[in-house]
């Protein structure tokens, strides 16, 4: 909005520069034809003049676009979850109408919300999507479809945390890590759509909670919200109360299937269905009905039930279509809606139902033929509440308890076994051993991309598969919960991850299950590792060692050692996790695991570089690369180049470091790894920040912090925030240098990280000695110096030295100096770093 913008200046030169271009062209023209012809110069001055205006008004110039606090930004990758919408669209139009049409005050500062509420089966939801639909261009940056399920069995509905996990992870922000209550990820949902044109569409509402973490802080955006009845607090811009069709809405409805279906039935048969049948659900199914049945024959009472509001849906028409099955498809209908996922399967459905697969996918074609069921996506078939509700009582009536429980039984043992191969696809440390009990085993991806999006598009239902069986108090829920952990994990639902595995730890307990203790105690500890929670990680780590020792599993054990050396690790308590690691090493190469044998080797570097033996740390990093490069280990290959790229730069080879960091890059890039890319540019710009390239650096070191904060990733926001720190102390601005520090040393102590707390004391103890803080300088080192001791880090130690004898130089002690100078040179001249030459220097000059 403002006159002096960068983008709008630009546009002015280029408007402005387009009459006295025309006039130089037409001067030169009529020069060189040796006549003046005033014709030709009038239009080469308006033609020049016209293209100016097109090169700076018209969109695809090669400017950028300058956002502000009113407009919307220029660029955002487009996402899009709507399903499809529907073919036939009919006795709606009014309502349509309304909501495309419906336009936000210039003056809002908040979202244009819209309340759809009306009974089950009203058509809510169709309705939702068929305005999404035609209001895509409208909302470019993205239109999403979330829903809540809140009417589904209780182990399928989702809460707030689900919603806003997957929501995140889908506009490529994923859930965080370590701050996962409502407000912190809703903050996070906000900032990550910022002022762009979202529409967004929260499906099966019943509280108010569940919409308000989304309402974007802008007057650019779009919620529509479901609901059967109104739901106090949403406040709406525009409520639209939906119910039964009138008589002639509902003949349109049917006339319109069955017209698309090439279907010709007496308008008698039609009128008389419409004049009972009038909420969309049981229209459409009548609609569909006359497909199969031209003579409506099965679709009237006797009497004739007349249309009945609220949610009391008439399903008549429905239960007759059922009874018209024959026994294996009312079975498979019976036992489908024990299914507490959105998604029923021909493999689900077939162990449900104790058939073969084929037969299930029979059944569950004649049920969407029949219009009973429906297929929302390609990835299964869906059933509507009110449907299922009735399948439900169907099931009551004809099937007993025990086969019902049987038939639970029998889905939770083929997830279980899904989630085992799924894990093997993706290379999780601990995959459960299930055996197969069945003579064809589960249609899952081997191959790791594909296994990861698959488990993407049936996350929902397995987790609801899992709290079904923790309902259910089933006695291997553990093969469930720790099967899910993994994927749960990379896809930041943390909470649900250990809520999981904390409700299935209490059910082994029970039952004095002791693989299951192990497994879930094992679990845990990592989920507490990765929320920086290390003390209580270590204990549910050493807790599943105590079990796998029991049981004599070697690779349990070896995965609890690996990870006591992980944990030990951010602890600063290095001679115990290096102990732990050579331990896992041993039991992996036992077993014949290389990718376990090249996460150790790959860790023991760690722990080598950081104790400042630099050269056993290339040792293990060699020889990690070249196991994960003969498994075609990707992700772990561009992990350990950021390793030798950054003991590269330890020793002084800045080209060989920034060449690993770029390799590494661009393998994170091609995986889609958002983490290890950001890693690799933090790396790269430390190096430039010692080249003295601090535009570079700048942008590269701000670019990684964005990337880490965003994806709540504490320790490497920190690690970044330090190394801007050291950036813009070089660059003189010593109060952004001091902020970027105190922060990082706040996340540090907060972790428990007493090497990274060191490492900010040093580096706010150099910015004190810039500003001639002696005393708070000499106490930060000091306390740095008894932290490096502690955990034997020389590298750190020979930092103190180099720091404390330039402190010295400061106050004019050249005794002290020469002694702390002295100790440096010795010191970095044992690691074989170049700060050896800079101690030296200082040290000549006394």
């Amino acid at each position: 909005m403002s006159g002096d913008r960068p983008g709008r200046r630009r546009e002015m030169a280029v408007l402005a520069s387009g009459p006295v271009l025309g006039a130089a062209v037409g001067v030169v023209t009529n020069i060189i034809t040796s006549t003046w012809n005033w014709w030709l110069f009038s239009s080469l001055l308006v033609l020049i003049t016209l293209a100016a205006v097109g090169a700076a008004l018209v969109p695809g110039s090669d400017r950028t676009p300058v956002s502000t606090d009113d407009d919307p930004p220029p660029h955002r990758a487009r996402v899009n979850t709507l399903p499809p919408e529907a073919a036939v669209f009919s006795g709606r139009q009014e309502e349509l109408r309304r909501l495309v049409e419906s336009t936000p005050e210039l003056s809002a500062s908040r979202p244009f919300v819209c309340s759809i509420t009306g009974p089950s089966g009203s058509g809510k939801t169709a309705l939702a999507v068929q305005a999404a639909h035609r209001l895509v261009a409208r909302y470019p940056d993205g239109q999403l479809f979330l829903r809540y399920r809140s009417h589904s069995e209780p182990a399928g509905r989702l809460s707030a945390q689900d919603v806003l996990a997957s929501a995140l992870t889908t506009i490529g922000a994923p859930a965080p890590q370590t701050r996962f209550g409502v407000d912190d990820m809703s903050g996070q949902w906000r900032s990550a759509v910022g002022n762009g044109r979202f529409l967004i569409v929260l499906d099966d509402i019943t509280r108010a909670e569940q919409v308000r973490p989304f309402l974007p802080n802008s007057r650019h955006a779009m919620v529509i919200v479901t609901s059967r009845r109104v739901v106090a607090g949403i406040d709406p811009d525009l409520h639209l109360e939906v119910g039964g069709l009138t008589r002639d809405e509902a003949c349109s409805v049917i006339t319109a299937v069955l017209t698309r279906a090439s279907h010709d039935i007496d308008t008698s048969v039609i009128s008389a269905l419409a004049e009972i049948y009038r909420l969309p659900l049981t229209v459409r199914h009548v609609a569909d009905r006359l497909i199969t049945a031209p003579d409506g024959s099965g679709l009237r009472s006797g009497d004739g039930v007349p249309h009945r509001a609220g949610d009391d849906v008439n399903m008549d028409p429905f239960g007759w279509s059922v009874t018209a099955l024959d026994t294996r498809d009312q079975l498979v209908f019976r036992r489908m809606a024990l299914h507490p996922g959105p998604h029923v399967t021909g493999e689900t459905a077939a162990v449900l139902a104790g058939i073969p697969v084929e037969e299930a996918d029979r059944s569950l074609n004649e049920l969407h033929r029949r219009g009973i069921i429906g297929r929302p996506d390609p990835h299964g078939y869906g059933v509507h509440d009110s449907v299922r509700a009735l399948a439900l009582r169907e099931s009551e009536l004809h099937d007993s308890s025990s086969s019902r429980t049987a038939a639970m039984r029998r889905l939770f043992r083929l997830t279980a076994r899904q989630l085992a191969l799924a894990n093997a696809a993706i290379g999780s440390p601990l995959v459960i051993d299930l055996p197969a009990d069945a003579a064809t085993e589960p249609d899952v991806p081997t191959e790791e991309k594909a296994a990861l999006e698959w488990l993407e598009i049936y996350l929902v239902d397995f987790r609801a598969v899992a709290r079904l069986a923790v309902d259910e108090e089933w006695a291997t829920t553990w093969q469930l919960t720790c099967g899910l952990s993994y994927f749960l994990r990379i896809h930041r639902n943390i909470v649900q991850a250990e809520e999981l595995n904390e409700s299935s730890l209490h059910l082994a307990v029970t039952t004095g299950d002791v693989l299951g203790q192990g497994c879930s105690h094992s679990q845990l500890g990592v989920l507490h590792r990765c929320t920086g929670r290390y003390r209580s990680a270590l204990g549910h780590t050493q807790a599943a060692l105590g079990h796998f020792e029991t049981l004599g599993d070697d690779r349990g054990r070896a995965f609890c050692y690996a990870e006591l050396a992980v944990i030990h690790y951010h602890l600063a308590e290095y001679a115990p996790a290096r102990n732990a690691m050579e331990r896992a090493v041993t039991l992996h190469g036992r077993m014949g695991g290389l990718r376990g044998v090249a996460n150790g080797r790959g860790t023991l570097g760690l722990f080598s570089r950081a104790t400042g033996d630099y050269a056993a740390a290339r040792v293990s990093f060699d020889e990690a690369l070249g196991i994960y490069q003969s498994l075609r280990n990707l992700r772990n290959e561009a992990w350990i180049r950021i390793e030798l790229g950054t003991l590269d730069r330890l020793l002084g080879d800045y080209p060989s470091a920034l060449d690993q960091f770029a390799a590494a890059h661009a393998i994170c890039s091609d995986t889609g790894d958002r983490s290890g890319r950001a890693w690799a540019e933090r790396e790269t710009g430390i190096t430039k920040r010692i080249l003295g390239q601090y535009a570079d650096a700048q942008a590269l070191l701000e670019g990684a912090l964005d990337v880490f904060t965003s994806m709540d990733s504490a320790r490497n926001a920190a690690d970044a925030r330090v190394e801007l720190g050291s950036l813009y102390r070089s660059m003189g601005d010593l109060a952004a240098a001091r902020r970027h520090v105190t922060d990082a040393r706040d996340e540090y102590e907060r972790l428990g990280n007493r090497r990274g707390t060191a490492w900010a004391n040093i580096e706010l103890g150099v910015l004190d000695l810039r500003e001639a803080r002696w005393q708070a300088a000499t106490e930060r080192l000091e306390q740095a110096g008894r932290t490096y001791a502690a955990i034997g880090d020389r590298s750190g130690a020979a930092r103190v030295e180099l720091e404390s004898g330039r402190l010295a130089l400061a106050r004019a002690d050249p005794v002290t100096a020469r002694e702390h100078l002295q100790r440096a040179v010795s010191a970095y001249r044992d690691l074989g770093t170049p700060e050896a030459a800079t101690a030296q220097d200082l040290l000549s000059g006394l």
